[in-house]
């Protein structure tokens, strides 16, 4: 998105002449209301996050409709607020202008055909950005289809809780409406970058001095941004030797735990201090918000040369990572991270880097000829790569894998939406159960 700026005049200083900020706003307006400005200008939209269904259901017969709107009138109540606004986001741009008004008790298997078909062709849109052209199934790399099927499994959980919910509540006496709901197969991706201890150094010698401690607040904690946003001097060595967190994305409050450096590093931030001030605050005194750290953290990743796609996010991964590398169980590491259980830490971050990997194969496995030990050793000495001296350390032993197929397919998928996500033409074998490729 490109911006124009406009130059409307000398600030009033001193006494000097010039304008002040009355004048300034209606000499903005007027500018702003001009016709050869108007021809440039965005439409207006409101600002903030939608919090309602962008539709009124009515009438006697109990459509799809009323179904979201009695599951986001709960969903306002029981869940987190970034939870309810990013499945409400999912609703009003996928569900509701192609399933809202079906009749609940009509709505069967080939509807939720012709949803996956038309969720899987449509690209991914981002903030105001218009909604791209539609891209055939077969034009999509396995790991965009991969994408694209994780976001239709995040909808057809919203439809099968919404439809459960209105079977629940008497809305339905038939559960045909729920029972078709399929989740397609697929293969999540875990995320896999995250910074050595050298590339952190590097990073932080580009941050400028109150990105710096934010960055390291980050580092020290695996606290996610929000939640650095707001901490207090009160909070730290609040109940022990660490940090209180507050709760923002889910309701659950947390301590974590510090290594010493760490608690060194957040004491000295403390340090005569009110109880009430906030910790990290910007250079002028202001407080951090997220537009700030989003652009100065990419300019300083850009600097350090790292990759591109590395966000602040990825600090709270890097902390996970290299915690589950040096061996921590992984349900100490959900709690410092302020997860329920350990699925997600096992599934997020429970893989090691091919390097650890390496290590601890040559390290614990038992030799089975003993009288060669040396010789061997001497060998794979010589005829070995070490990582460290590799340009790409990331891209050491790896195995790209893009496809979005599982080897098992738990999620009851019918023939017609397999029939609708394979590459090959699909049929039935005779004499044989399931469906077969004809290539096979």
């Amino acid at each position: 998105m490109r911006y124009r700026q406009r130059r409307l005049g000398e600030v009033a200083e001193g006494g000097s002449q010039g304008l002040d900020y009355a004048n300034a706003l209606t000499a903005a307006r007027a500018w702003f209301d001009r016709p050869d400005t108007r021809t440039l200008a965005a439409e207006s939209y409101p600002l903030g996050c939608c919090r309602s269904l962008k539709i009124c259901p009515a009438g006697a017969i109990v459509t799809v409709g009323h179904a979201l709107d009695d599951y986001v009138e709960w969903k306002r109540l029981a869940a987190a607020r970034s939870h309810f606004e990013t499945n409400l986001s999912l609703i009003n741009h996928h569900i509701v202008p192609r399933l809202a008004e079906i009749p609940l008790d009509e709505f069967n298997g080939l509807h939720l055909r012709d949803f996956a078909r038309q969720v899987l062709e449509t690209p991914p849109k981002r903030g105001r950005q218009e909604q791209g052209a539609q891209r055939g199934i077969s034009s999509l790399s396995e790991d965009q289809l991969r994408k694209r099927k994780k976001t239709l499994n995040t909808l057809i959980s919203i439809l099968r809780v919404a439809f459960q919910m209105a079977w629940e509540n008497g809305r339905t006496d038939n559960d045909r409406c729920w029972r078709c709901l399929r989740r397609l197969p697929n293969v999540d991706r875990p995320r896999m970058l995250f910074l050595t201890r050298q590339e952190c150094r590097v990073l932080l010698s580009r941050c400028r001095p109150d990105l710096r401690r934010f960055v390291l607040g980050a580092l020290y904690s695996g606290c996610r941004a929000t939640e650095l946003h707001r901490l207090r001097v009160a909070d730290v060595a609040r109940h022990g030797y660490g940090i209180f967190v507050a709760p923002v994305k889910t309701y659950r409050p947390r301590f974590v735990f510090l290594p010493d450096e760490g608690m060194l590093f957040f004491l000295s931030l403390c340090e005569g201090r009110p109880s009430h001030s906030l910790i990290f605050v910007r250079d002028d005194g202001r407080p951090w918000e997220p537009r700030h750290n989003r652009y100065l953290f990419k300019r300083a990743v850009r600097d350090a040369g790292l990759p591109a796609e590395f966000v602040f996010h990825g600090l709270r991964h890097t902390y996970a990572s290299q915690l589950v590398q040096a061996g921590t169980p992984l349900s100490i590491v959900a709690e410092q991270l302020g997860h329920a259980s350990t699925s997600t830490v096992s599934n997020t971050y429970g893989h090691l880097a091919p390097q650890v990997r390496e290590a601890e194969i040559r390290r614990r496995f038992e030799p089975i000829r003993e009288e060669e030990q040396d010789s061997m050793r001497s060998a794979s000495l010589k005829s070995g790569t070490d990582w460290s001296d590799a340009p790409d350390w990331r891209s050491y032993a790896r195995v790209d894998d893009d496809t979005s197929w599982p080897k098992s397919n738990f999620s009851k998928a019918g023939a017609d939406a397999l029939r609708l996500l394979r590459r090959g033409e699909l049929t039935r074998a005779p004499g044989r159960r399931g469906i077969v490729d004809r290539d096979e």
